[in-house]
């Protein structure tokens, strides 16, 4: 039975809007880090986002790391780099008036470092964070500013980039494997950080009580909006992350080309209940770094069937002794790797690798 006028028009409205918010997302997905730091560092600055963050003991927003997540830029060992390779003035003249906080954030260390800054597990005012670390309230202030800024200015604060690396390439993570964990050094404080995650029951306490006032009201679900967009942003890319780390443990253990997982982009997509296309938005541009210490893009850890089996046939090839046959390869292939393709499969990898010089 065909819908009346009205339903009509309200299923083409429901679904324009469907479209609309995609086509948004995908923006924010290739997004490129920089500007997304901009997008972070505006939503920590607005004031009302300070005011429902940094209470303490009650603050409607804290943040939720990520599991095997913490923070490995290189921001305390930037002084001596600047030392050492004689550009002090360059970076100072990017960083302006923050660069004299450099000093104070090494001398308190790492753990009043995150404890108070990088994390706020506590969500304790600015204030009470003078008191406690003993530094000028402007000189708080500047390092909470600082954070905000580092995405913008990547290069003085990632590692050293492999000469091999386009430029364009964003490097999230070092990854590391232990044990069969895997851990993630995040190279910017807002991937450090985690998620947002907002107490609505203590929002709605607020309201109560009046600690907003109208404007705060007016303009608190435009904030509560981009603060689940960037949230969205970020939680689609750091699934696609770890399920590519979870999947190739065994790779990154043992750094052999022949232990990579075939992982294809429909396979992962599927995985993980995403659209092909969102996880091509991800992968895209973005790079890793391995246990290894070497920088590769993401999609590396993404290679086809193919890609896999002229890895292995490489090795087996090599090896002393008669050459198998393609239908002996192929049994090979199922039982020690679980890999199943056809003799004729087999027989057109192996010519690639021979004419590749490989063997």
């Amino acid at each position: 039975m065909t819908p009346p006028p009205e339903q009509r028009l309200g299923l083409q409205t429901s679904q324009r809007l469907a479209l609309l918010g995609r086509l948004r997302m995908a923006e924010w997905i290739q997004m490129p880090e920089k500007e997304f730091a901009r997008q972070v560092a505006d939503i920590e600055r607005d004031p009302l986002f300070n005011k429902l963050f940094f209470t303490e003991g009650s603050g409607v927003i804290r943040r939720q790391r990520w599991p095997g997540g913490r923070y490995g830029g290189s921001l305390f060992e930037l002084q001596e780099g600047l030392v050492a390779s004689g550009e002090r003035v360059k970076v100072e003249e990017a960083l302006g008036d923050k660069a004299e906080v450099l000093p104070l954030i090494r001398k308190m260390g790492r753990e009043n470092f995150e404890r108070y800054f990088l994390y706020c597990d506590e969500g304790v005012p600015l204030e009470e964070i003078a008191k406690r670390t003993s530094l000028p309230i402007d000189a708080v202030r500047k390092i909470h500013d600082l954070l905000l800024d580092i995405g913008a200015q990547a290069e003085f604060f990632l590692p050293q980039r492999d000469p091999g690396m386009a430029r364009s390439y964003s490097c999230l993570a070092r990854l590391s494997v232990e044990g069969g964990e895997a851990s993630y050094e995040f190279f910017q404080p807002y991937w450090a950080r985690g998620l947002y995650q907002v107490r609505y029951d203590l929002l709605e306490e607020w309201k109560r009580e009046g600690k907003l006032d109208p404007a705060e009201r007016r303009r608190l679900r435009h904030l509560l909006k981009r603060i689940e967009i960037v949230n969205l942003r970020q939680n689609t890319l750091f699934r696609i992350l770890e399920s590519l780390t979870r999947l190739q443990t065994e790779y990154l253990g043992c750094r052999r080309e022949d232990r990579k997982r075939p992982i294809s982009l429909r396979m992962l997509a599927r995985r993980l209940q995403l659209a092909p296309s969102t996880v091509s938005r991800a992968v895209s541009g973005r790079s890793v770094r391995m246990p290894w210490g070497v920088e590769v893009p993401l999609i590396t850890l993404m290679p086809g069937r193919r890609n896999v089996l002229r890895d292995v046939l490489a090795i087996w090839l090599a090896e002393p002794g008669p050459r198998p046959t393609d239908s002996e390869l192929a049994q090979r292939l199922r039982r020690e790797y679980g890999i199943q393709v056809s003799r004729r499969t087999v027989n057109a990898a192996r010519h690639e690798v021979l004419k590749s010089g490989r063997v």
